[in-house]
């Protein structure tokens, strides 16, 4: 079956709203739903932790792109960020499951694997980093998106013709958070990484990684790491790692320079996907 109607969660969000704009102007009808609406396009506004409202919203689509969350664990409560991650990712899963939906892309998040919002500093298994790397979260931001790739995964065994995907987006970058890079990198002593290990994607690159994996049409579940193929640091990734990861760690030859160290080819491979633009706002 094609996809025409689309319904995106969290669609007045930081990555919604490209989102929204990126699959609109490549023909797709968008549903815009969030909890807090913004944007003048009739946001139908929806409780995602309510799976009556869920099933309500996502009646009468073909695809959602589900992007409401709570993005960080540091402004509310961890009962709070993990109740309303999970249990949002698993009313999506659930309904799709209910109305035949076959297509559900799921933000998740490079805070699976541990890193961004770590209680316990670790280094990692091996460098590049790609999606055989364990994750190993301990915060309750990174552990919602650990169970929300675990319910992907149930539910794919459960409905065997529904394809899941789920992106592992590194910081995603738009205007304002450029900014941000621009001071970060002015701090020449200070090499802790802000998000993970100074990977970054740009906003629009994130948008059409949704659109990508919702085209995806391999049934069952895939996880994809989204990032740009450079860090936004002028260190060499291999000092930085020494400074802030030091220990015995493979690491692999081509990693150098300004290489990222987080690996994509498989989104590149399986969804046709590869950054666009740097951390400046610029092309590659």
């Amino acid at each position: 079956m094609s996809i025409q109607n689309v319904l995106v969660t969290g669609s007045d969000g930081h990555i919604g709203q490209v989102t929204v704009e990126e699959l609109q102007n490549n023909g797709y009808n968008v549903t815009p739903a969030d909890k807090f609406p913004k944007r003048e396009w009739r946001t139908q506004i929806v409780d995602f932790e309510d799976l009556g409202q869920v099933i309500g919203v996502m009646r009468g689509h073909d695809a959602v792109v589900h992007l409401a969350a709570i993005p960080t664990p540091t402004r509310h409560t961890a009962e709070v960020v993990f109740r309303n991650n999970v249990m949002s990712t698993f009313n999506v899963l659930e309904a799709a499951t209910i109305l035949g939906i076959k297509h559900v892309v799921l933000a998740s998040s490079l805070s699976a694997l541990g890193y961004a919002y770590y209680h316990r500093h670790f280094n990692p298994v091996q460098i590049p980093i790609d999606e055989t790397h364990p994750l190993l979260s301990q915060d309750t931001y990174g552990l919602s998106k650990m169970v929300g790739e675990e319910l992907a995964i149930g539910f794919a065994l459960r409905t065997p013709d529904l394809c899941v995907t789920s992106l592992r987006f590194t910081w995603v970058l738009g205007e304002k958070y450029r900014k941000v890079v621009t001071e970060i990198r002015k701090q020449t002593e200070k090499f802790e990484p802000f998000g993970a290990f100074w990977t970054y994607v740009d906003v629009r690159d994130a948008a059409r990684a949704c659109r990508l994996s919702m085209e995806y049409t391999i049934a069952g579940h895939e996880a994809f790491y989204i990032s740009a193929p450079n860090i936004y640091m002028d260190q060499s990734i291999r000092d930085l790692l020494q400074t802030c990861y030091p220990g015995d760690y493979p690491i692999a030859d081509h990693i150098v320079d300004n290489i990222s160290p987080v690996d994509c080819s498989k989104a590149e491979k399986l969804l046709g996907w590869q950054a666009q633009y740097n951390w400046d706002g610029n092309e590659l």
